[in-house]
């Protein structure tokens, strides 16, 4: 493997690859490390709930968090393996609008006894302003059946 590789975050491959949520969200890796990620996204039509307002719906932002903050699990980790949200308490302050550019940014708090503890906020990429916030739980190393094989 060479060394161009290994510098990659594994949210970027994830995000990059053909996943389902992936598509659907156009995710764009800012940037990130083993501590924070970054990862911007132009809210789609398929959360509009409001033509008129051109309000999203709130799933969209929890969506983004949950997804970008387990991204940051995979790159906090040493040794990659999978992962499961345990737990996610998100808080929304104003809903996403129609087209919107957003940033969703996560940290790791910490990690202990294979749980990763992270931070996250949905914020408007224009303004700054801060439409949603979430604390997570992530147990390292589940293993289960992928999702297709259950469903």
């Amino acid at each position: 493997m060479s060394q161009s590789v290994n510098r990659i975050h594994p949210a970027q491959r994830f995000f990059s690859a053909a996943h389902p949520l992936v598509v659907c969200l156009s995710l764009r890796f800012l940037e990130g490390d083993h501590e924070k990620l970054s990862v911007a996204v132009t809210a789609p039509d398929a959360f509009l709930v409001d033509d008129q307002s051109g309000e999203m719906h709130s799933g969209l932002s929890t969506l983004l968090l949950d997804t970008v903050m387990g991204g940051l699990v995979l790159g906090a980790i040493e040794v990659l393996q999978p992962i499961a949200t345990t737990g996610l308490t998100t808080q929304h302050l104003r809903r996403p609008r129609r087209g919107e550019e957003l940033l969703c940014k996560a940290h790791c708090e910490g990690i202990h006894s294979d749980m990763a503890h992270i931070t996250g906020q949905v914020i408007a990429a224009d303004t700054g302003e801060v439409l949603s916030t979430a604390t997570g739980l992530f147990m390292i190393g589940t293993r289960s059946k992928p999702l297709g094989m259950r469903v």
